[in-house]
């Protein structure tokens, strides 16, 4: 059986727990010993026993309340799992009209749009929400006419490679064209998709482009749009893009 993080984390905790009763135990037995050899000493029992009392307590609520918490994440993987072999089954058919990018490897633009309509489609279903995250390189144009399509393309290759890896095994990325790139984000809130795109923007800012003696930076800007449970996928990525319009030309 393959663990999850959180539940590698309760056995941790159930092993110190009893780890740490069974010190207990053994300091108890001690001291016994050391007052059946000289009744003279006086050993409270009192920190002994509250402390065995604080471990059963720390055992039971973590039994009672960390592990169906921890189960349920497990269940939320599995339809996670089950949801994106769907749509990724649903989309092979697409794959003649070009759902790779050539210059980057991500998702093109046709595989965006097909899968944020199954994702809202199939989430819908279980009432999870999904959102559309949005990455603009910025001044690429700029960069292009000052040292070449040739830089401009590595720093796209880059730059996908930086967001690649901040993303998770089950959100879809693509490469929208013009240094654009979007994430399909399902089953995350708000605020955490917010932090997730602040991010990629300072993983991005931190990756420094080496070409020969010249170095480059990258900056970003990003956006976030969730669905609203209502509205269709382009009227969902036009929101989120025309948000990122605004932000860029600030």
């Amino acid at each position: 059986m393959r663990y999850l993080r959180a539940e590698l984390f309760f056995i941790i905790m159930v092993v110190l727990l009893c780890g740490a009763g069974l010190m207990l135990v053994m300091q108890h037995q001690l001291l016994n010993d050391i007052k059946l050899q000289d009744a003279s000493v006086s050993l409270p029992d009192g920190p002994l026993g509250a402390a065995m009392l604080f471990l059963i307590a720390a055992g039971v609520a973590g039994s009672l309340m960390l592990l169906p918490h921890v189960r349920m994440q497990v269940k939320n993987k599995g339809q996670l799992k089950i949801i994106t072999w769907m749509i990724t089954r649903n989309s092979q058919d697409l794959e003649q009209i070009g759902f790779i990018d050539p210059l980057t490897g991500l998702q093109s633009r046709h595989y965006f749009d097909a899968a944020l309509h199954e994702y809202l489609l199939q989430f819908g279903k279980i009432n999870r929400p999904v959102t559309v995250l949005l990455i603009g390189i910025e001044r690429l144009q700029l960069l292009c006419e000052q040292r070449g399509r040739d830089v401009t393309d590595r720093l796209l290759i880059e730059a996908a490679l930086c967001i690649r890896n901040c993303t998770r095994y089950h959100d879809v990325l693509a490469h929208m064209g013009d240094g654009e790139f979007a994430l399909i984000v399902p089953d995350l809130e708000m605020a955490d998709a917010d932090k997730m795109a602040a991010r990629i923007c300072k993983a991005l800012e931190q990756n420094e482009m080496r070409m020969g003696h010249e170095s480059y930076l990258i900056s970003a800007a990003s956006t976030v749009a969730e669905w609203n449970a209502k509205e269709k996928a382009p009227a969902l990525y036009k929101r989120a893009r025309a948000a990122l319009l605004k932000k860029q030309s600030v």
